[in-house]
């Protein structure tokens, strides 16, 4: 267990400025947060607060070139990724040209059969066969589609790419190109999701339309209508929840909550989920995994049909198909998880610091099993499996720790890499069959030499250690929601509690259950998987870490702590 320390002159301060118990002031220092200003930001983020899209590099050409295409009638393709960022960004651009009057034809490619990428077959299909005459749109992709792009253009598209994957050195040749991480882009904030770069392109538009007077004010489209979208891609492809990112999120969840589309309240239902609203880590683990089912199998057309949905009943369908497919995933996952445990148990075993799997895995669902391991070892991984399309070749995911950035380690490993894409946290790759050993020697060197968080392994880090009766306050609690979302970059608090008043113990299966007492109120905790710390509580003081969920249950709604370990008392 470790334990945060804070700078008690800055918490003091910024308690007394804001009106928050000094609990919450603690965890706005533990998360960077020191001034009066940024703190009201943070607990109260607006969509008023966004910044303005013409900030991004090239927008103001992207949208004089799609508000032309929209008003003389131009054909619209839009191509995607097959993934829930990429997948929820289509939809989003797909939903907004409807309002405006446009049907573009949307695509994402197939995982299995096509990859990921901008599909040459596709822009064949849809070749304008002359110069201006359709206009081509980028989401999730297209940063590294030199060669496609050039060949798009060739064929007679107007082409703007939105991507917000890392550029490589040679930018493709686009009409216009968005993409904040570029060079030269002046937008505040460089970790928006493929559906976030979306988001702002449609924002462009809108706003030149209206400013132009080619649309009532009263009439455009409101934008916050999309936000369930933008919620649900920026989470998924785990972006930091921080910054505008947290502005786009806490808007998509209430969206979700007041107003859901046919997508969310079917998705619901499959789920089975009680009341007690959508929250972020819902997201993750409930609705993004679904809608990524279809893709993982090689039907993406199906969850954006989904997310595109206005009939309730076609919706409720459509999540009936694809809660079938996300149940062929899970198994598919658990017929290779414990070989892939297995390979990673010896590489931990010996000391390596990056771990990369092989073997003959189902295509579609590498990508989570890469995040499985991640989950167990800390460590950064790269699941293998062969090219369908090449023997000599394998495809592969990469998901990594906050502490390595992977994109810069796949880069670091220079030519034993065929090609390689992503970001921070995440990357797809292919590797020639007889690079295998020297790629994996090369990114376990890479990683190490990072420093990768493997001696983070098994250890909680405690935010702060109030009393259960700080943590437990109304007035506390009230504000304690207002930190949400969490997320990668804002993570979930933890609060160690020394000595806590603790009462029938007991063990449910692999669980350990019992009671917390504070201030004559009586909380239910359970710790999953805990069973095996039930003898602590048999005399002698205790210290729990623990973290604190609003649940439904039978439709009552209460404060349930959950127990992430248990420690003897100091």
């Amino acid at each position: 267990m470790k334990e945060a320390l804070p700078d008690p002159a800055v918490c003091g301060r910024l308690a007394r400025e804001i009106n928050v118990p000094p609990l919450i002031s603690l965890l706005l220092w533990q998360r960077g947060v020191t001034s009066a200003r940024d703190a009201l930001d943070f607990l109260t983020p607006r969509l008023a607060d966004l910044p303005s899209p013409f900030l991004m590099k090239d927008m103001d050409k992207a949208v004089t070139l799609a508000v032309k295409a929209v008003t003389e009638g131009w054909p619209i393709y839009i191509h995607g990724d097959y993934d829930v960022d990429g997948v929820s960004a289509t939809a989003l651009l797909a939903l907004f040209f409807n309002c405006l009057g446009t049907a573009p034809v949307c695509y994402q490619p197939d995982r299995l059969t096509e990859g990921y990428g901008l599909q040459r077959d596709f822009l064949v299909r849809h070749a304008p066969g002359k110069e201006n005459s359709g206009l081509l749109i980028t989401v999730d992709c297209g940063i590294s589609a030199v060669a496609e792009i050039g060949l798009a253009r060739e064929m007679g598209y107007t082409v703007i790419v939105t991507d917000h994957h890392e550029p490589p050195a040679s930018l493709p040749p686009a009409h216009a190109l968005i993409n904040p991480k570029q060079q030269g882009c002046s937008f505040p904030f460089h970790d928006l999701a493929g559906v976030g770069v979306a988001f702002f392109l449609a924002a462009g538009i809108r706003a030149h339309m209206v400013n132009n007077g080619m649309l009532d004010r009263e009439k455009a489209p409101n934008l916050k209508q999309f936000m369930d979208l933008v919620a649900l891609g920026t989470v998924a492809d785990v972006m930091p929840v921080t910054g505008i990112n947290r502005i786009l999120i806490k808007a998509g969840l209430e969206v979700m909550n007041e107003q859901p589309s046919p997508w969310v309240t079917a998705l619901q239902a499959v789920i089975r989920k009680e009341g007690g609203g959508i929250r972020a880590e819902d997201i993750s683990f409930r609705l993004a995994p679904r809608i990524n089912a279809p893709g993982r199998l090689g039907k993406p057309d199906l969850s954006f049909a989904l997310l595109t949905c206005a009939d309730a009943a076609r919706a409720g369908e459509l999540a009936e198909t694809i809660e079938s497919l996300n149940q062929k995933r899970r198994q598919l996952e658990l017929e290779v998880l414990e070989e892939v445990f297995r390979q990673c148990a010896e590489q931990v075993n010996r000391g390596d610091g990056g771990l990369v799997v092989y073997g003959r895995y189902h295509p579609g669902v590498i990508g989570i099993i890469a995040s499985r391991v991640v989950d167990r070892y800390n460590r950064p991984v790269i699941v293998l499996t062969e090219d369908s399309a090449d023997r000599n070749l394998l495809k592969g995911s990469g998901r990594s720790v906050e502490s390595v950035n992977l994109f810069e380690v796949l880069r670091s490993c220079g030519d034993c890499i065929v090609q390689f894409g992503g970001h921070t946290m995440a990357a797809g790759l292919t590797v020639s069959k007889e690079n295998l050993p020297f790629f994996a020697e090369q990114f376990n060197y890479i990683v190490s030499r990072q420093g990768s968080a493997q001696d983070a392994v098994n250890t909680v880090i405690a935010d702060c250690n109030p009393t259960p009766e700080e943590m437990l306050d109304t007035t506390f609690l009230r504000f304690y929601a207002q930190l949400e979302p969490f997320g990668q970059g804002n993570p979930e608090p933890v609060f160690l509690l020394e000595r806590p008043k603790v009462s029938r113990p007991e063990v449910i299966k692999n669980h350990l259950r019992y009671r917390l007492e504070s201030n004559g109120n009586v909380y239910r905790a359970i710790g999953f998987g805990l069973a095996d710390r039930i003898a602590m509580f048999d005399g002698g003081s205790i210290r729990v870490a623990v973290q604190i969920r609003n649940t439904v249950y039978r439709g009552v709604a209460r404060t349930e702590i959950h127990t992430l370990d248990v420690y003897q008392g100091a």
